[in-house]
């Protein structure tokens, strides 16, 4: 899109006419002759106003013409363009006044500019306000397109940053995590423990595929569960960690960011305290568009912080969803996840399907 569309050469032929006729009628109205236009409107004053227009917006086409390389959006736009307005009204003044000199002298033979001085300003006042209109359009629709312009790039850079963060989030490995994970493997093979080697394998190969697999912006909230029992299962017997997750039979059909519920799990696991006498019980339940987490609060010393800057995480990428992750803490730990109901292409084709029906029953 360019910033100072030329004029075409169909609006370069028909435009000084129709300027140059509503010039010649501001000015019977300046003069109060009304009924003489009504008498005789074709006259030799009105294609003098017409060819004055095609002089006058030539003129301002070529200014603008030649200052369109240094009109850039910068800090020096406002002095160039304070300079293609003065430079126009100059040009407007200058030629509209040789032009009404030459029309005063050749055929109304009056040589002193005297005694046509009022009909110079009022002349040279209308086509004044043609110059500022003509070049007030171009230099605002250069701005509205410069600015337009800057919105696409500032969305255009969001969008980049969204897209980045939201893949950091998919495909960020916790390298605490999997080393702590890869050390207890290691730990169950040099005691020749090799069916729980093997189950440890299995377990962290099915959390992180579930990781990694998936593209998509929103997952299951069935898939999202299956992973964070998983990981459970791997903390509780690889990590020392006692954990026991209650989650309902039934969540029904839902979605949500993926890796949401896996990283929650991580950093409850490992800022709570817990012992096989007294375990961290973890409840998941739905309210309505919500999946709410609770637990006991029982922050650990040394890694209390790491729920909280998890949780901050995780809000981030809600953001794009124009929904909220929220959680407060007041003796039990309450987590809310916001879900999306899934987008189904068949029930809109019923729903449009019975409108015209519905309607023509009406």
């Amino acid at each position: 899109m360019n910033p100072f569309p030329d004029i075409k050469p169909i609006t370069r032929l028909v435009l000084p006419f129709l300027v140059g006729t509503l010039a010649y009628l501001a000015i019977l109205l300046a003069f109060d002759t009304v009924e003489r236009m009504l008498e005789d409107f074709f006259t030799r004053e009105l294609f003098f106003c017409v060819v004055v227009s095609i002089f006058l917006l030539e003129a301002n086409r070529g200014l603008l013409l030649a200052f369109k390389r240094k009109l850039v959006y910068s800090r020096d736009f406002g002095k160039y363009a304070a300079a293609l307005i003065l430079l126009s009204v100059v040009a407007c003044i200058f030629l509209v006044s040789a032009l009404l000199i030459a029309y005063f002298s050749y055929f109304e033979n009056m040589t002193e500019v005297a005694v046509y001085t009022t009909e110079l300003k009022i002349f040279n006042g209308i086509f004044l306000f043609v110059t500022f209109l003509f070049q007030g359009h171009f230099l605002g629709f250069y701005l509205i397109h410069k600015r337009f312009e800057r919105e696409l790039e500032k969305e255009a850079r969001e969008k980049e940053s969204l897209d980045r963060n939201v893949n950091l989030f998919h495909y960020k490995l916790n390298p605490g995590f999997l080393l702590t994970c890869l050390d207890a493997i290691l730990l169950r093979l040099k005691e020749k423990q090799f069916d729980q080697a093997d189950e440890g394998i299995l377990l962290l190969s099915e959390i992180y595929r579930h990781s990694l697999k998936t593209q998509d912006e929103l997952v299951p909230l069935e898939e999202e569960l299956s992973a964070m029992r998983s990981t459970g299962t791997f903390l509780n017997q690889f990590i020392s960690r006692h954990i026991d997750i209650q989650s309902p039979e039934t969540v029904g059909e839902f979605l949500l960011v993926p890796r949401t519920l896996t990283k929650l799990l991580e950093a409850i696991a490992y800022s709570q305290l817990s012992s096989s006498s007294a375990p961290l019980k973890i409840t998941v339940e739905m309210h309505k568009h919500q999946l709410a987490l609770s637990f006991p609060s029982n922050f650990s010393l040394v890694s209390e912080e790491q729920l909280y800057s998890t949780l901050k995480e995780v809000q981030q990428q809600y953001a794009w969803l124009d929904k909220q992750m929220k959680w407060h803490d007041n003796a039990t730990f309450f987590i809310y996840i916001p879900l999306e109901k899934p987008y189904h292409q068949s029930s809109e084709k019923a729903i449009k399907s019975t409108y015209p029906t519905s309607t023509n029953q009406g």
